[in-house]
């Protein structure tokens, strides 16, 4: 029986998308966790409100990334559904990508550009044939 996430038959450019997806994840994780001890600065995470603002900034990081993940995985089995969620989330991430262009963050701008490749590899002529027979 054959392994239901594998790369065996899956068009070059889908397993580049791939594994360019999980680098975002990575690389926007990175980023957050290179920016907390600025969150963590913040006047307002004086109010009674602050740690439910850190609890939900790490819980948005980390199922941000856990997303892309998944979705990457599906994208390997052809489904369409999958490329249109994570375009979703790259056209999101492309907001965030001014952002980090404005506050000169690096990493972040790493992981921005990461998005935009891999969103652009998956809708590739190559690609195409992968999605229409799933």
């Amino acid at each position: 029986m054959s392994h239901p996430f594998t790369t065996v038959g899956v068009p070059r450019v889908v397993v580049a998308s791939f594994w360019i997806w999980i680098a975002s994840a990575a690389l926007g994780l990175l980023s957050f966790f290179v920016g907390l001890p600025a969150l963590l600065a913040s006047p307002a995470l004086s109010a009674p409100t602050g740690a439910g603002i850190v609890v939900g900034s790490v819980g948005g990081a980390l199922i941000g990334a856990l997303l892309r993940v998944f979705l990457g995985l599906f994208l390997l089995r052809g489904a369409n559904w999958a490329r249109i969620v994570l375009t979703v989330i790259g056209a999101i991430v492309l907001v965030a990508l001014v952002a980090a262009i404005l506050t000169g963050d690096l990493i972040g701008l790493l992981s921005g550009i990461a998005v935009v490749v891999a969103a652009v590899l998956m809708w590739l002529p190559a690609a195409r044939a992968h999605f229409r027979r799933a």
